[in-house]
């Protein structure tokens, strides 16, 4: 009896404090994006957006995540997919967005693929790029696209998962012309990426490193645009703790410009009955420009094989981002 307190009061301590460390890093991911400045420009657009309604609930913190769009952040963490999946977003009234992934495993080596896909409108008098996230809340005339495509491998050596992704990442969006006024004639920008990424227990989580976005910069309209390369680190942990279950997610992102964005989100689900539960979540993240809240939201349902996620990004002037992300495995 005294052991089985012992435990149950060592679990609260645990939870106390990891709950204290994610709600710091919540509010200091708040506060460094309310009093910011805008990250420095990259791109192709489609690279700065989370991929999955999970993903952006929790603020992007999935550099150690445990589903399939996990992918996109670190390739260490690609998963063998059972099902189908597909994530559609909104942002405003004019973009959208779809998402995929999927995976399998091969003997000792698991393989997969991931896009991500942003169809949205610019003011034709605009020539302003790179295009940041916030800009596709406003809408325009000229139609605009952006583009991210994947090939994914991972393998276990020695207890680390390390894995590998080949990126194709592209723009395109109005020509830079005063002769053609009223035509909007498409200029495209692309490029070849690599991503490097691993993972390993640790404590009772998992801690995943990945680096980003690894290439030369691309030209659009004649002028050489930087890629965002950089490093992440993180660590999430899932626990559960009878018919509830809770999950924490931490992540630090450094580009090689010095800009830093630390990440933190939270989520806890109930499941009433084998086969059905809810989850909801939260998140922050130091933003790409001051236009972006630095808070994210979301919840999950899930019935027999069927897993509904909804997760919305907050943008100013009341403005919100909807993505879906729905599985059937």
């Amino acid at each position: 009896m005294t052991h089985l307190r012992w435990m149950r009061t060592d679990r609260f301590h645990r939870i106390v404090c990891v709950s204290t460390l994610v709600l710091s890093a919540l509010v200091l991911s708040a506060r460094l994006a309310a009093a910011q400045n805008a990250a420095p420009d990259t791109g192709p657009l489609a690279l700065l957006l989370p991929a999955s309604a999970r993903a952006a609930a929790i603020g992007n913190a999935a550099v150690a995540g445990r589903d399939e769009y996990a992918v996109f952040q670190n390739p260490a963490r690609l998963n063998a997919t059972t099902g189908f999946g597909m994530t559609l977003a909104t942002y405003g009234a004019s973009t959208r967005a779809l998402a995929a992934a999927s995976a399998s495993t091969i003997g000792p080596v698991t393989l997969g693929w991931a896009l991500q896909a942003v169809d949205f409108t610019a003011p034709r008098t605009s020539t302003a790029y790179p295009v940041a996230p916030a800009s596709l809340m406003s809408g325009g005339e000229s139609d605009a696209f952006s583009l991210v495509a994947m090939v994914s491998g991972a393998m276990t050596y020695k207890g680390f998962r390390i894995g590998t992704s080949v990126k194709y990442a592209e723009d395109m969006v109005r020509r830079n012309s005063t002769d053609l006024p009223v035509v909007a004639l498409p200029s495209r920008g692309a490029a070849w990426l690599l991503d490097i990424g691993t993972s390993h227990p640790l404590w009772t989580g998992i801690a995943g490193l990945s680096l980003q976005n690894v290439g030369q910069p691309y030209l659009l309209r004649g002028t050489p645009y930087s890629v965002p390369t950089q490093l992440a680190l993180g660590w999430s942990a899932q626990y559960a703790w009878g018919p509830f279950d809770y999950g924490f997610h931490t992540q630090v992102t450094a580009r090689r410009n010095g800009w830093v964005s630390p990440a933190a989100g939270f989520e806890l689900g109930w499941s009433w009955i084998d086969g059905y539960n809810v989850t909801l979540r939260a998140g922050a993240h130091r933003t790409e420009t001051a236009d972006e809240k630095p808070v994210g939201a979301g919840f999950s349902f899930g019935a027999d094989r069927l897993n509904l996620d909804y997760g919305a990004s907050f943008y100013s002037g009341s403005q919100m981002a909807h993505r879906l992300t729905v599985r059937w495995r």
